[in-house]
């Protein structure tokens, strides 16, 4: 056993467990079966290289009233300045300026309420901005291909500046776990040495983790009449937004501007997932087992329990399935326990792929598919999938697969080398 596992650390590299987090997460590269594709979005930039060389006469920079956003570019005359709107979607194209022969530059436009801008300077290298009518940005900016730095004045820049707070906070978190993909870099995990290494730096990786949660929080709740905690959810600066900063988010909000369109957002978005986030309550699932009897989820209280849905049918399932049993064999007499649901709709192939895959842990289905009752509790879009909760029934993870989900059991369960030799 001891051999699979240093084989499974060589072949899903220690990279993937310590990847960098991105300041503006991206969409998950991992292969999964959807429902009809689902979160699949389009972005529209049609417009935009044309309103640079001639405005369309409804172009915001026309506007007599409203926010305006000058500055200098460093080194940088006749550079094209572009300014997006910010939207879970993707950005949207408001206006463009050119820098004249000095560097400096202006935009001006009217918002009817405030919203999240990206300045972008040269390409991927962007000024984050929170605009509205009574904005009066002036920026200092000196940009590179490696990287950008600026300072930030004027009337009405408070939310703009806590956004370059919030991206140097980030940066910091960033720049160790950066230290740690170097350090991994370098290891052998086919080694002794470089497993014991390996496991370590998974330790590190996720105390940083938990560490840059807890900063975040916090940053946020400084802020108590602010979009900027909406911010930090609708744009996932945080890896798994939990139930605390969601009712923070939509309570700056609300004393913010109730009429706001952020505020509306983060109240349905609370209404529709609070119960799912990380610290809620795992809602109950009660279905039938292979022999028909119903087995509920509360009824492991008192076990971590990995909710796992998946289904006979799923590629990508299958694949997972052989590190899943080589884990439930080492965690299963620690207090732990996998709740499999499946989304087939034929029993026999339900029943054929769990003894073939050697799946001995516990499994429900009600056979019904996408339209699984469960599946469609939990919001389950594409699988396979993951929940994680803990013994009083508090989901603690989600979408935890592989050496990750592998890596949190080790920090709430505890395991040696040994265990994983046995």
């Amino acid at each position: 056993m001891g051999q699979f596992l240093l084989s499974l650390a060589s072949m899903r590299t220690i990279h993937k467990t310590l990847r960098s987090l991105a300041f503006i997460a991206l969409s998950l590269t991992l292969v999964q079966c959807t429902e009809l594709n689902a979160g699949k979005v389009k972005q529209d930039f049609n417009n935009w290289f044309t309103d640079l060389i001639t405005p369309r006469a409804s172009s915001l920079e026309m506007a007599n009233d409203g926010y305006i956003v000058k500055g200098n570019v460093k080194n940088k005359p006749n550079q094209v300045i572009r300014l997006f709107e910010m939207t879970a979607e993707g950005l949207v194209f408001i206006d463009s300026s050119f820098t004249d022969k000095k560097g400096d530059f202006s935009v001006k436009g009217s918002t009817k309420e405030l919203i999240f801008c990206a300045l972008m300077v040269l390409d991927k290298q962007m000024v984050y901005l929170a605009l509205n009518n009574a904005t009066e940005a002036t920026l200092a900016i000196d940009a590179t291909t490696t990287g950008i730095n600026y300072t930030i004045t004027g009337k009405n820049v408070e939310e703009s500046q806590s956004l370059k707070d919030l991206l140097k906070l980030n940066e910091g978190f960033s720049s160790r776990i950066k230290a740690l993909e170097a350090e991994a870099s370098k290891l052998n995990p086919n080694t002794d040495e470089g497993f014991n290494k390996m496991q370590k730096l998974q330790a590190d990786y996720y105390a940083n983790l938990s560490e840059r949660s807890a900063a975040i929080l916090s940053f946020a709740k400084a802020r108590p009449s602010s979009f900027i905690p909406f911010f930090i959810l609708h744009f996932n600066v945080v890896q798994e937004p939990t139930i605390e900063l969601l009712t923070v988010a939509r309570d700056a909000a609300v004393k913010a501007d109730p009429t706001s369109k952020y505020t509306q957002m983060i109240q349905q978005k609370y209404q529709e997932e609070a119960k799912l986030m990380v610290g809620g309550e795992a809602p109950e699932i009660n279905l039938p087992q292979l022999d028909g009897t119903n087995l509920a989820l509360s009824s492991l209280r008192g076990k971590y329990v990995l909710i796992d849905f998946w289904a006979s049918w799923c590629g990508p399932c299958r694949k997972e399935n052989p590190y899943n049993v080589e884990m439930y064999k080492r965690f299963k007499d620690k207090g732990f326990e996998i709740y499999g649901v499946s989304l087939d709709q034929d029993p026999t192939r339900w029943k054929g792929a769990i003894e073939k895959d050697g799946l001995t842990w516990k499994h429900v289905s009600d056979l019904k598919g996408w339209s699984s009752s469960a599946g469609q509790t939990y919001n389950i879009h594409s699988i396979p999938s993951t929940v994680l909760v803990d013994p009083a029934g508090k989901i603690v993870a989600k979408g935890l697969r592989g050496e990750e989900l592998d890596a949190k059991l080790q920090e709430l369960l505890g395991a040696s080398s040994a265990d994983k030799g046995q």
